[in-house]
């Protein structure tokens, strides 16, 4: 019997990142606020009669075989056994490379697909562990639609997710690499000083105050701002429409802004879009989307 099963793959914002000095294992630490937001890719995953096989299709801009997905797929397989052949077409709508997650969440969204269509019981936790072999990021898409995270990504702390708040998302046209926004801040010494209990300050942060009171930062910002002025145009240009807060997620190049007005987010997504077209008005996810079963 063919098994077939949809899932809307979801990006992410850091509505806070703090990035703490090189570690002696070649590895910064951070401490982060992670929010699914309603821009998604879709992934369909149909079985197939051959065995071990795993084919790959959809928009990407970079070879198949490179996607997160077959490592996922690999990992899967060796944890459950299981190696009915696999085919994943997916539409790509999260823009690449622009610190949204979209890889990550492909992966996680993959093994939560994988774990409906086998009934293979695993819980988020138990996905989060295979995850962790595929990227740092991917444990968070499969915990929970808001948390806080620290260590190398590994450490995941769910939070009750708010929905107090909209958000307009710009993507310019220009690609910062992860390792050279690395590099930059490294070279920079601008990294953040951790402290005994920046973790519980940032989450009542979070959980207490209002959007406007949040005293947020990414750490990728001052260094990317020096290297690309449009990071700061669009912030000021996000700001004098109404937003409580704009900064960068992830390492770049998107940028959002914070609104609490759905009418001021819907106009102020139209306006930037005259000039920067990859600009999308979005809403915080309260729930992880759900896999779909056929």
């Amino acid at each position: 019997m063919t098994l077939l099963a949809r899932v809307l793959s979801p990006a992410k914002v850091n509505l806070h990142l703090e990035i703490y000095p090189l570690r002696e294992d070649g590895f910064h630490s951070l401490l982060s606020i992670f929010q699914m937001v309603s821009l998604y890719d879709e992934i369909r995953v149909c079985s197939l009669t051959d065995d071990d096989v795993c084919t790959i299709t959809g928009n990407f801009d970079f070879p198949a075989e490179d996607n997160i997905i077959g490592k996922c797929c690999r990992i899967f397989r060796e944890q459950t056994g299981i190696r009915t052949g696999l085919s994943f077409d997916v539409r790509k709508r999260i823009p690449a490379g622009a610190g949204l997650g979209g890889g990550s969440s492909n992966g996680a969204s993959v093994l939560r697909a994988l774990n409906a269509m086998f009934q293979t019981g695993l819980s988020p936790v138990d996905l989060a562990a295979m995850g962790a072999k595929a990227g740092s990021d991917i444990p968070f898409f499969c915990s929970a639609p808001a948390a806080l995270v620290s260590g190398r990504g590994e450490f995941i702390e769910p939070l009750a997710a708010r929905t107090d708040y909209f958000l307009v998302l710009v993507v310019p046209p220009i690609h910062v690499g992860t390792a050279a926004a690395y590099g930059w801040l490294d070279k920079a010494q601008m990294t953040a000083v951790p402290s005994a209990d920046r973790a519980g300050y940032i989450r009542a942060l979070y959980e207490r105050e209002n959007p406007a009171g949040w005293d947020f930062f990414n750490s990728f910002y001052p260094v990317l701002m020096e290297k690309e002025p449009v990071f700061g145009d669009i912030t000021r240009r996000l700001r004098d429409a109404g937003a409580l807060y704009a900064s960068v997620s992830g390492s770049g190049s998107a940028l959002f802004g914070v609104f609490q007005s759905e009418i001021d987010a819907k106009k102020t997504e139209k306006l930037l879009k005259k000039t920067y077209s990859c600009t999308e008005f979005l809403s915080p996810l309260a729930g992880m989307p759900e896999v779909v079963l056929h």
